[in-house]
């Protein structure tokens, strides 16, 4: 009976480590403007489908045009996995592309995709704007396999949005992906990134 209640306990204890994913702003702290209810609308506006700027420690990265083959504004708020043909941020003429945000209130976005000012796709997306001024947006996603932390794991990330001092659109993304055979936890890829989004208009 001890031994089944010691189980339940770490059982207990695992479940509460799912959703570790943790954010962190230091590589653009400095760049971003806090929001608050009445400015929130700062974000309604056209963003490059392509970032401009990866923030990391050296606050740029030296090879953005191979970040354009596997990074976009739409992909990267919406975690929406683009199926159809047409889209290819790897050809040239990934400027044909561009998306377009509004606030429908405090605490919800519609995000829609362009081609040629033509629509592909819209999803409307609920958040909460916390108090770093931020916009965390509630499409998180949580992947377990097993029993986690006992046997399996879990894979898990998060993103918020933020509006840089120079206008345009930082998305940052958070994520943990971890697992354990008995408490005797195996390395996973845990990390934070960040990338800035041109405003168009």
């Amino acid at each position: 009976m001890k031994k089944i209640a010691i189980l339940l306990l770490l059982l207990l204890v695992s479940v509460s480590l799912i959703n570790c994913a943790s954010f962190s702003k230091k590589d653009f702290k400095e760049d971003y403007i806090s929001l608050n209810a009445v400015d929130i609308y700062s974000f309604n506006g056209k963003y490059t489908f392509a970032p401009i700027k990866k923030y990391d420690k050296k606050n740029e990265h030296s090879d953005l045009e191979s970040i354009k083959k596997y990074i976009n504004s739409y992909h990267y708020i919406t975690n929406d996995i683009l199926k159809f043909e047409n889209i290819d941020s790897t050809v040239n003429n990934v400027s044909q592309y561009y998306i377009e945000l509004k606030i429908l209130n405090t605490t919800e976005l519609s995000i829609e995709l362009f081609k040629n000012n033509n629509s592909l796709k819209k999803q409307q997306i609920k958040g909460t704007l916390k108090k770093d001024g931020m916009f965390y947006l509630d499409n998180n996603y949580l992947k377990c396999t097993g029993i986690p932390y006992l046997f399996g794991g879990c894979n898990n990330d998060k993103r918020r949005i933020a509006i840089s001092k120079n206008n345009n659109l930082i998305v940052n993304e958070a994520v943990d992906n971890s697992g354990a055979l008995l408490f005797l936890f195996w390395a996973g890829k845990s990390y934070n990134s960040a990338y800035e989004f041109k405003r168009l208009e």
